[in-house]
């Protein structure tokens, strides 16, 4: 399903029009001839509501998955390399760390379309590998075959797979992992909201997950410009097929500068083809779970939102439907069979 219409702006235009602060970069760089585009599109998101099925969560979760990213029409062929990346993995279990339920329908999803699992790699970040043990090899195990997973794996804070991309007028160079310059597709699995209670913006975490950190310092405070330049675009982000979501539980930052662990029942399967797309959407939802003022929509455009089995969850569905309407989003609902 294609959604998407790009417009190319001139660096003028592009410096004026987004207030990103990229004075910096830009004074870096005086000659820099920005080759980025603005995505002017109807992004699709797909939703299904989750009910607590207890030791059937899995299967739910599973089956769920697979009518959403059936209805999104998503062009992967067999023979193709698949990249799964990771949002925030830590040493604890969903919602501090990517839903391991989410992986396994994932890559369950994949083996249907024909991907075989030696063409299926799983990136993620964070300060200490992954054990045998942890609930997200655990899933991998099960959907790819024990001997299989472990190896499919890459924490990108250790690894020496990185291929240079040598960006325009002699910016700093910026490393991308070698599986993802060589991937077909990109699948990113993430949450709500990362181990401190905040929401966590896909393009970030992908950036996060796939570019040294290393070269990310120098472009701190302009990683949102950086991810739209040409020749990292389609490098890495471009390639991003689908962004998934399980909702059921999140991170809440408190006013008292701790955290707490949130349960919505039922929660929300969100799986979108787009990462701006996945963000509003994302972004307002949680929004309406916290029955907090509506944030403006930093681009506003329309947003279908196909819904299924919204008629087990009109509840959740009026609050999300009129957090985005406060945003001042253009909202199209599709229901779903």
């Amino acid at each position: 399903m294609k959604t998407q219409q790009h417009t190319s702006l001139s660096r003028r235009s592009f410096l004026k029009g987004t207030g990103l602060g990229l004075g910096a970069l830009a004074t870096s760089a005086p000659t820099f001839a920005w080759q980025n585009t603005i995505d002017v599109h109807q992004g699709v998101v797909a939703t299904a509501t989750l009910k607590n099925a207890g030791l059937q969560e899995q299967d739910q979760l599973h089956a769920q998955y697979m009518t959403l990213t059936d209805t999104l029409d998503l062009a992967i062929r067999a023979d193709q390399q698949v990249l799964i990346v990771l949002g925030v993995v830590t040493n604890k279990p969903f919602p501090y760390s990517v839903d391991s339920k989410l992986l396994y329908a994932s890559l369950k999803h994949l083996l249907a379309q024909g991907v075989s699992a030696q063409q299926i790699t799983i990136a993620y970040h964070t300060e200490q590998d992954l054990p045998p043990t942890a609930p997200l090899m655990a899933s991998a195990s099960k959907a790819l075959g024990v001997d299989l997973a472990p190896a499919r794996f890459i924490n990108t804070r250790y690894t020496s797979q990185w291929e240079t991309l040598a960006l325009p007028n002699a910016l700093p160079n910026v490393r991308v992992l070698a599986s993802a310059k060589r991937a077909d597709h990109l699948v990113y699995l993430g949450q709500l909201t990362d181990q401190h209670g905040q929401p966590v913006a896909p393009e970030r975490a992908i950036a996060h997950t796939l570019l040294a950190a290393d070269d990310l310092v120098h472009y701190a405070e302009q990683l949102d410009a950086l991810t739209k330049i040409a020749v990292l675009n389609q490098a890495v982000f471009a390639k991003v097929r689908l962004l998934a979501n399980n909702t059921t539980r999140f991170i809440s930052a408190t006013k008292t500068a701790s955290t707490e662990e949130k349960c919505v029942h039922p929660g929300i399967l969100n799986i979108s083809n787009d990462m701006t797309s996945q963000a509003i959407f994302a972004r307002h939802y949680l929004s309406a779970l916290q029955d907090e003022a509506g944030v403006s929509a930093r681009h506003a455009q329309s947003l279908v939102w196909m819904q299924h089995g919204s008629s087990r969850d009109p509840l959740t569905t009026r609050l999300v439907e009129s957090a985005l309407s406060r945003s001042g989003v253009a909202l199209k609902k599709v229901t779903l069979g």
